[in-house]
């Protein structure tokens, strides 16, 4: 007796071809997700070093240099996605940035969890190095 086994591979190749595929998108959107957590540390902790030795900088210049440390925009551009706070006290310039980062999966993950988009935050804090106020507005 002869049988053909040909289109039981085929059914069970387009069963787990989504969900491999689902996996394989998670995996980048973490990936994405890891590195822009490192690129707003980055940027939080440049905003508090400018801020530190910049006893006038405002918050716009802080806002600009946290924005230009990213690199997602050309140098001296704003950064439509990224939010910066920035607040004097005790001798400490504080700079707080965030990013809300979009999923690449964002459809399959919104139809699941309400996560789309991701806010990423990091603060730094550095001791003021220069007479003044910064983060004055």
């Amino acid at each position: 007796m002869l049988t053909d086994d040909g289109g039981q591979s085929l059914v069970e190749v387009a069963l787990a071809l989504p969900v491999l595929l689902i996996l394989l998108l998670g995996l980048v959107d973490g990936a994405r997700a890891y590195y822009f957590a490192g690129v707003v540390a980055t940027a939080a902790r440049e905003g508090a070093n400018y801020a530190a030795r910049n006893g006038t900088a405002t918050l716009t210049q802080v806002t600009q240099r946290a924005c230009d440390s990213t690199g997602m925009v050309a140098f001296g551009s704003p950064c439509p996605a990224l939010t910066v706070t920035c607040a004097f006290a005790n001798g400490d310039a504080t700079v707080g940035v965030t990013y809300d980062f979009s999923l690449i999966t964002a459809s399959i993950a919104d139809a699941a969890f309400k996560v789309n988009p991701l806010p990423i935050h990091a603060a730094s804090k550095f001791p003021v190095m220069t007479a003044g106020t910064p983060c004055a507005s």
